[in-house]
């Protein structure tokens, strides 16, 4: 695997796509998507998994709330440079975090390479942490109200 950059993709949301958007999540109700059937433009049919559907549920659903959406590929193995984008730190702390045994990396030649997906769990880590701390602090200084 090499590591590369992100790809992203743009399309703009214009105000009748989002009035469609939000046309179907008003038709769905609280049900999230599970399946779908999808038609080419030469007519043939395909029925979508519930996890394609589940992607595109939550992406009707940003549009509908007039949100951004932008779709981005990401390589499995990141530089440390687009680790540290991702995470919100400087290189010279991803590359301590991974001195410091808190972010597994590989080597590839001389160079260290992360994974996205200990990325991800990583940044999802660190944010349930925020939250409890959060909660705890909270907690302490309105008592739970």
């Amino acid at each position: 695997m090499t590591a590369a950059t992100s790809t992203r993709s743009a399309m703009t949301i214009t105000d009748a796509i989002r009035a469609e958007a939000a046309d179907v999540v008003e038709q769905a109700g609280d049900e999230r998507f599970s399946t779908m059937m999808v038609t080419t433009a030469t007519g043939k049919t395909i029925q979508v998994s519930p996890g394609l559907a589940e992607v595109l549920d939550a992406i009707v659903h940003r549009m509908e709330q007039g949100g951004r959406v932008v779709l981005e590929s990401m390589p499995e193995l990141l530089t440390t440079s687009a680790a540290a984008d991702l995470l919100g730190v400087s290189r010279p702390t991803l590359v301590k975090m991974i001195t410091d045994g808190k972010l597994p990396a590989v080597m590839r030649g001389t160079h260290r390479r992360v994974r996205w997906s200990d990325v991800s769990a990583f940044r999802q880590e660190r944010e349930t942490e925020r939250s409890t701390a959060i909660g705890e602090l909270l907690e302490a200084d309105f008592g739970g109200d």
